[in-house]
């Protein structure tokens, strides 16, 4: 029985991240991105979840996941997932996911048939989701981190630009040459978080 219950968990938890990846950009977003995160610390009470709003994110300094969202009319999320029920003194485990629940490209705007399919550019943070629930429902004795920086990358008036200069969150600064590589700024600032 109990290896029917952990094979349970796991199948719910991998069919959770399928269903954030399949659901249409409408209304996969980052609020509700990080609205699922907030129910799975609901049902757990073993995960805490924090869900950092644009006004926290700016404090922060992350001026790549700023920069990368400020083209959107939807405000970016920054998702804090703690699962602490490993020894104090041990080091966490990180897991890192790229939230872009749409990808346009930005500016430098991707062409038809290579914009189709741009909601499936969110499966990193549905796979941290997805390992998050399953370790607390499987009750391990670990300590996890799941950090998920998440936004869209649009087109409009106010997007970041190629020839900008964007400074993450450690302080170091990047030439935006195509506004289409914008997974490694997100990533770069929620790694710098980990730091």
């Amino acid at each position: 029985q109990r290896d029917i219950d952990t094979g349970i968990h796991i199948a719910e938890s991998v069919n959770l991240a399928r269903h954030l990846g399949n659901t249409p950009p409408s209304d996969m977003t980052p609020a509700s991105l990080a609205q699922e995160a907030q129910k799975l610390g609901e049902v757990f009470p073993s995960l805490l979840v924090k869900v950092l709003e644009k006004s926290e994110i700016e404090k922060l300094g992350m001026g790549c996941l700023l920069g990368v969202s400020q083209g959107s009319v939807l405000e970016p999320k920054f998702i804090i997932m703690e699962y602490l029920q490993g020894n104090k003194e041990d080091t966490p485990m990180v897991f890192v996911g790229k939230g872009i629940t749409f990808d346009s490209g930005g500016l430098s705007l991707k062409p038809d048939p290579y914009i189709r399919d741009m909601k499936f550019d969110m499966l990193g943070a549905a796979t941290v989701l997805g390992i998050m629930r399953a370790a607390a429902a499987l009750g391990l004795k670990q300590n996890i981190i799941g950090l998920v920086p998440t936004c869209e990358n649009m087109p409009s008036g106010s997007s970041y630009r190629p020839d900008d200069i964007l400074r993450a969150m450690n302080g170091k600064t990047v030439l935006i040459q195509n506004t289409d590589a914008e997974g490694r700024l997100i990533l770069a600032d929620a790694l710098s978080y980990a730091s």
